[in-house]
Protein backbone atom coordinates (compact mmCIF):
# COMPACT_ATOMS: atom_id res chain seq x y z
CA UNK A 1 0.00 0.00 0.00
CA UNK A 2 1.14 3.52 -0.79
CA UNK A 3 0.60 4.54 2.85
CA UNK A 4 3.37 2.11 3.84
CA UNK A 5 5.92 3.70 1.47
CA UNK A 6 7.28 6.25 4.04
CA UNK A 7 8.00 3.41 6.47
CA UNK A 8 9.95 1.41 3.89
CA UNK A 9 11.88 4.45 2.68
CA UNK A 10 12.93 5.41 6.22
CA UNK A 11 13.72 1.80 7.09
CA UNK A 12 15.83 1.47 3.94
CA UNK A 13 17.67 4.70 4.70
CA UNK A 14 18.51 3.47 8.21
CA UNK A 15 19.69 0.09 6.91
CA UNK A 16 21.70 1.81 4.18
CA UNK A 17 23.48 3.95 6.78
CA UNK A 18 24.86 0.80 8.46
CA UNK A 19 25.87 -0.72 5.12
CA UNK A 20 27.62 2.56 4.26
CA UNK A 21 29.62 2.50 7.51
CA UNK A 22 30.96 -0.95 6.71
CA UNK A 23 31.44 -0.18 3.01
CA UNK A 24 33.63 2.82 3.81
CA UNK A 25 36.08 0.49 5.55
CA UNK A 26 36.17 -1.74 2.47
CA UNK A 27 36.84 1.16 0.14
CA UNK A 28 39.47 2.78 2.39
CA UNK A 29 41.56 -0.40 2.45
CA UNK A 30 41.11 -0.99 -1.27
CA UNK A 31 42.05 2.59 -2.04
CA UNK A 32 45.33 2.22 -0.16
CA UNK A 33 46.57 -1.29 -1.00
CA UNK A 34 44.06 -2.60 -3.59
CA UNK A 35 42.92 -5.38 -1.24
CA UNK A 36 39.34 -6.70 -1.11
CA UNK A 37 39.23 -7.37 2.62
CA UNK A 38 36.54 -10.05 2.88
CA UNK A 39 37.31 -10.33 6.60
CA UNK A 40 35.88 -6.83 7.15
CA UNK A 41 32.47 -8.28 8.01
CA UNK A 42 34.11 -10.20 10.84
CA UNK A 43 35.45 -6.94 12.31
CA UNK A 44 31.78 -5.98 12.49
CA UNK A 45 31.01 -9.25 14.29
CA UNK A 46 33.91 -8.87 16.74
CA UNK A 47 32.71 -5.37 17.60
CA UNK A 48 29.24 -6.74 18.36
CA UNK A 49 30.65 -9.43 20.68
CA UNK A 50 32.87 -6.88 22.42
CA UNK A 51 29.93 -4.53 22.92
CA UNK A 52 27.87 -7.30 24.49
CA UNK A 53 30.77 -8.25 26.76
CA UNK A 54 31.12 -4.64 27.92
CA UNK A 55 27.38 -4.54 28.60
CA UNK A 56 27.71 -7.56 30.90
CA UNK A 57 30.60 -5.91 32.79
CA UNK A 58 28.88 -2.56 33.37
CA UNK A 59 27.08 -2.11 36.72
CA UNK A 60 23.28 -2.36 36.52
CA UNK A 61 22.93 0.95 38.34
CA UNK A 62 24.74 2.83 35.55
CA UNK A 63 22.47 5.06 33.46
CA UNK A 64 21.56 3.62 30.07
CA UNK A 65 22.52 6.94 28.44
CA UNK A 66 26.06 6.42 29.73
CA UNK A 67 26.10 2.67 29.06
CA UNK A 68 25.23 2.93 25.37
CA UNK A 69 28.08 5.36 24.45
CA UNK A 70 30.53 3.22 26.47
CA UNK A 71 29.37 0.07 24.70
CA UNK A 72 29.70 1.74 21.29
CA UNK A 73 33.15 3.10 22.11
CA UNK A 74 34.34 -0.29 23.37
CA UNK A 75 33.00 -2.09 20.30
CA UNK A 76 34.73 0.42 18.04
CA UNK A 77 38.03 -0.10 19.86
CA UNK A 78 37.62 -3.88 19.58
CA UNK A 79 36.99 -3.58 15.84
CA UNK A 80 40.07 -1.37 15.48
CA UNK A 81 42.25 -3.79 17.47
CA UNK A 82 41.21 -6.86 15.49
CA UNK A 83 41.71 -4.93 12.25
CA UNK A 84 45.23 -3.88 13.29
CA UNK A 85 46.11 -7.45 14.36
CA UNK A 86 44.76 -8.88 11.12
CA UNK A 87 46.79 -6.43 9.05
CA UNK A 88 49.98 -7.11 11.00
CA UNK A 89 49.69 -10.90 11.22
CA UNK A 90 47.87 -11.92 8.03
CA UNK A 91 48.21 -9.19 5.39
CA UNK A 92 51.55 -7.49 5.93
CA UNK A 93 53.68 -10.65 5.35
CA UNK A 94 52.02 -11.31 1.96
CA UNK A 95 51.62 -7.70 0.81
CA UNK A 96 53.93 -8.15 -2.19
CA UNK A 97 52.77 -11.66 -3.10
CA UNK A 98 50.04 -10.58 -5.48
CA UNK A 99 46.33 -9.89 -5.21
CA UNK A 100 45.26 -13.55 -5.40
CA UNK A 101 47.29 -14.46 -2.30
CA UNK A 102 45.85 -11.48 -0.43
CA UNK A 103 42.29 -12.38 -1.48
CA UNK A 104 42.66 -15.99 -0.34
CA UNK A 105 44.18 -14.81 2.93
CA UNK A 106 41.24 -12.48 3.52
CA UNK A 107 38.76 -15.33 3.00
CA UNK A 108 40.82 -17.52 5.35
CA UNK A 109 40.85 -14.85 8.06
CA UNK A 110 37.08 -14.50 7.69
CA UNK A 111 36.47 -18.23 8.28
CA UNK A 112 39.05 -18.29 11.10
CA UNK A 113 37.34 -15.51 13.06
CA UNK A 114 33.91 -17.04 12.53
CA UNK A 115 35.07 -20.36 13.94
CA UNK A 116 36.98 -18.81 16.85
CA UNK A 117 33.87 -16.97 18.02
CA UNK A 118 31.79 -20.12 17.58
CA UNK A 119 33.35 -21.20 20.90
CA UNK A 120 31.64 -18.28 22.69
CA UNK A 121 28.56 -19.79 24.38
CA UNK A 122 28.80 -22.67 21.87
CA UNK A 123 27.75 -20.29 19.08
CA UNK A 124 24.37 -19.68 20.74
CA UNK A 125 22.87 -16.29 19.79
CA UNK A 126 23.25 -13.59 22.44
CA UNK A 127 20.68 -10.84 22.89
CA UNK A 128 20.38 -7.74 25.03
CA UNK A 129 17.62 -8.37 27.63
CA UNK A 130 14.43 -6.42 26.98
CA UNK A 131 12.33 -7.46 29.99
CA UNK A 132 13.73 -4.81 32.35
CA UNK A 133 12.18 -1.40 31.74
CA UNK A 134 14.82 1.27 31.12
CA UNK A 135 17.54 -1.28 30.28
CA UNK A 136 19.73 -0.99 27.16
CA UNK A 137 17.76 -3.70 25.37
CA UNK A 138 14.37 -2.24 26.26
CA UNK A 139 15.35 1.30 25.23
CA UNK A 140 16.69 0.10 21.89
CA UNK A 141 13.52 -1.91 21.13
CA UNK A 142 11.17 1.08 21.45
CA UNK A 143 9.41 2.03 18.25
CA UNK A 144 8.35 5.20 16.45
CA UNK A 145 5.22 5.16 14.29
CA UNK A 146 5.93 5.96 10.63
CA UNK A 147 3.37 5.38 7.92
CA UNK A 148 1.44 2.24 8.70
CA UNK A 149 4.04 0.58 10.89
CA UNK A 150 6.49 1.20 13.73
CA UNK A 151 10.26 1.44 13.28
CA UNK A 152 12.70 0.91 16.11
CA UNK A 153 14.03 4.21 17.44
CA UNK A 154 17.60 2.86 17.56
CA UNK A 155 17.56 2.77 13.76
CA UNK A 156 17.61 6.55 13.63
CA UNK A 157 20.90 6.37 15.52
CA UNK A 158 22.27 4.48 12.49
CA UNK A 159 21.78 7.58 10.33
CA UNK A 160 23.20 9.91 12.98
CA UNK A 161 26.26 7.68 13.49
CA UNK A 162 26.86 7.41 9.74
CA UNK A 163 26.61 11.19 9.37
CA UNK A 164 29.04 11.84 12.24
CA UNK A 165 31.57 9.29 11.01
CA UNK A 166 31.38 10.58 7.45
CA UNK A 167 32.05 14.14 8.59
CA UNK A 168 34.94 13.02 10.80
CA UNK A 169 36.35 10.89 7.99
CA UNK A 170 36.11 13.79 5.54
CA UNK A 171 38.01 15.99 8.00
CA UNK A 172 40.69 13.32 8.52
CA UNK A 173 41.19 12.66 4.80
CA UNK A 174 41.04 16.26 3.61
CA UNK A 175 42.35 18.34 6.51
CA UNK A 176 44.99 16.31 8.38
CA UNK A 177 48.54 15.25 7.71
CA UNK A 178 47.53 11.61 7.95
CA UNK A 179 44.84 12.22 5.35
CA UNK A 180 47.36 13.72 2.95
CA UNK A 181 49.58 10.69 3.51
CA UNK A 182 46.63 8.39 2.75
CA UNK A 183 45.91 10.17 -0.51
CA UNK A 184 49.57 10.10 -1.48
CA UNK A 185 49.90 6.36 -0.80
CA UNK A 186 46.67 5.73 -2.72
CA UNK A 187 48.01 7.56 -5.78
CA UNK A 188 51.54 6.14 -5.79
CA UNK A 189 52.88 4.18 -2.82
CA UNK A 190 56.47 4.01 -4.12
CA UNK A 191 56.64 7.76 -4.72
CA UNK A 192 55.10 8.40 -1.29
CA UNK A 193 57.77 6.21 0.33
CA UNK A 194 60.49 8.18 -1.47
CA UNK A 195 59.01 11.37 -0.02
CA UNK A 196 59.43 10.02 3.52
CA UNK A 197 55.92 8.70 4.20
CA UNK A 198 55.81 5.60 6.42
CA UNK A 199 53.73 3.27 4.24
CA UNK A 200 53.29 0.61 6.93
CA UNK A 201 51.98 3.19 9.41
CA UNK A 202 49.49 4.60 6.89
CA UNK A 203 48.16 1.14 6.03
CA UNK A 204 47.89 0.12 9.69
CA UNK A 205 46.02 3.29 10.66
CA UNK A 206 43.70 2.91 7.67
CA UNK A 207 42.78 -0.59 8.86
CA UNK A 208 42.22 0.78 12.37
CA UNK A 209 39.92 3.51 11.06
CA UNK A 210 37.84 1.08 9.03
CA UNK A 211 37.77 -1.48 11.86
CA UNK A 212 36.53 1.11 14.35
CA UNK A 213 33.57 2.02 12.14
CA UNK A 214 32.75 -1.65 11.48
CA UNK A 215 32.84 -2.45 15.21
CA UNK A 216 30.43 0.37 16.03
CA UNK A 217 28.12 -0.72 13.21
CA UNK A 218 28.08 -4.28 14.56
CA UNK A 219 26.93 -3.19 18.00
CA UNK A 220 24.30 -0.81 16.59
CA UNK A 221 22.74 -3.77 14.78
CA UNK A 222 23.15 -6.04 17.83
CA UNK A 223 21.09 -3.62 19.95
CA UNK A 224 17.98 -4.63 17.98
CA UNK A 225 19.03 -8.10 16.84
CA UNK A 226 21.26 -10.93 18.11
CA UNK A 227 25.00 -11.49 18.36
CA UNK A 228 26.29 -14.66 16.71
CA UNK A 229 29.44 -15.79 14.82
CA UNK A 230 27.98 -15.49 11.29
CA UNK A 231 26.31 -12.11 11.80
CA UNK A 232 29.02 -10.28 9.84
CA UNK A 233 28.95 -12.48 6.74
CA UNK A 234 25.93 -11.04 4.90
CA UNK A 235 26.51 -7.38 5.98
CA UNK A 236 30.10 -7.77 4.79
CA UNK A 237 28.95 -8.98 1.37
CA UNK A 238 26.38 -6.20 1.13
CA UNK A 239 29.03 -3.64 2.06
CA UNK A 240 31.24 -5.01 -0.72
CA UNK A 241 28.34 -4.68 -3.18
CA UNK A 242 27.74 -1.12 -1.97
CA UNK A 243 31.42 -0.27 -2.45
CA UNK A 244 31.34 -1.68 -5.99
CA UNK A 245 28.07 0.13 -6.73
CA UNK A 246 29.50 3.47 -5.63
CA UNK A 247 32.90 2.87 -7.20
CA UNK A 248 35.32 0.90 -5.06
CA UNK A 249 38.10 3.16 -3.85
CA UNK A 250 35.76 6.17 -3.60
CA UNK A 251 34.61 7.09 -0.08
CA UNK A 252 31.63 9.22 -1.27
CA UNK A 253 30.77 6.38 -3.64
CA UNK A 254 30.71 3.86 -0.77
CA UNK A 255 28.35 6.11 1.20
CA UNK A 256 26.02 6.64 -1.76
CA UNK A 257 26.17 2.94 -2.65
CA UNK A 258 25.32 1.89 0.91
CA UNK A 259 22.34 4.22 1.18
CA UNK A 260 21.09 3.24 -2.29
CA UNK A 261 21.41 -0.47 -1.52
CA UNK A 262 19.49 -0.16 1.75
CA UNK A 263 16.64 1.74 0.10
CA UNK A 264 16.49 -0.66 -2.87
CA UNK A 265 16.29 -3.70 -0.54
CA UNK A 266 13.53 -2.08 1.48
CA UNK A 267 11.56 -1.10 -1.62
CA UNK A 268 11.89 -4.66 -2.92
CA UNK A 269 10.03 -5.87 0.18
CA UNK A 270 7.45 -3.11 -0.28
CA UNK A 271 6.86 -4.31 -3.86
CA UNK A 272 6.10 -7.80 -2.61
CA UNK A 273 9.42 -9.65 -2.58
CA UNK A 274 9.39 -12.09 0.39
CA UNK A 275 11.58 -10.87 3.26
CA UNK A 276 13.69 -14.02 3.08
CA UNK A 277 14.67 -13.14 -0.50
CA UNK A 278 15.40 -9.44 -0.08
CA UNK A 279 19.16 -10.12 0.11
CA UNK A 280 19.00 -11.29 -3.51
CA UNK A 281 18.53 -7.64 -4.51
CA UNK A 282 22.13 -6.89 -3.48
CA UNK A 283 23.55 -9.55 -5.78
CA UNK A 284 21.28 -8.58 -8.67
CA UNK A 285 22.59 -5.03 -8.32
CA UNK A 286 26.18 -6.32 -8.26
CA UNK A 287 25.65 -8.21 -11.52
CA UNK A 288 23.99 -5.21 -13.20
CA UNK A 289 26.76 -2.84 -12.12
CA UNK A 290 29.50 -5.19 -13.34
CA UNK A 291 27.73 -5.54 -16.71
CA UNK A 292 26.63 -1.93 -17.27
CA UNK A 293 29.20 0.18 -15.41
CA UNK A 294 32.06 -1.86 -13.88
CA UNK A 295 33.68 1.25 -12.37
CA UNK A 296 30.57 2.07 -10.30
CA UNK A 297 28.73 5.36 -9.96
CA UNK A 298 31.73 7.49 -8.93
CA UNK A 299 34.58 5.20 -9.93
CA UNK A 300 37.06 6.08 -12.63
CA UNK A 301 38.57 3.64 -15.14
CA UNK A 302 42.23 2.88 -14.47
CA UNK A 303 44.65 3.08 -17.38
CA UNK A 304 47.88 1.11 -17.25
CA UNK A 305 50.85 1.67 -19.53
CA UNK A 306 52.05 -1.46 -21.24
Amino acid sequence: MITDLPYYLVSGLCLGAIIALVAVGYTLVYGIIKLINFAHGEFYMVGAYAGFGIYLLLPESLSVWISIPLILLGSGVAGAVIAALTEAVAYKPIRRCGRLAALLTAIGVSFFLQNVFAFVKSAQPLQYPTAVRGSVGEICQRTVQIGGDGIMAIRFVYVAAALVFCLVLWFIVMRTRFGRAMRAVSQDADAAALMGINIDSVIRRTFILGGFMAGVAGTLIAFQSVVEPLMGFMPGLKAFVAAVLGGIGSVPGAIIGGLALGIIESLAVWLGVPTGYKDVAAFVILILVLVVRPTGLLGRPEHEKV
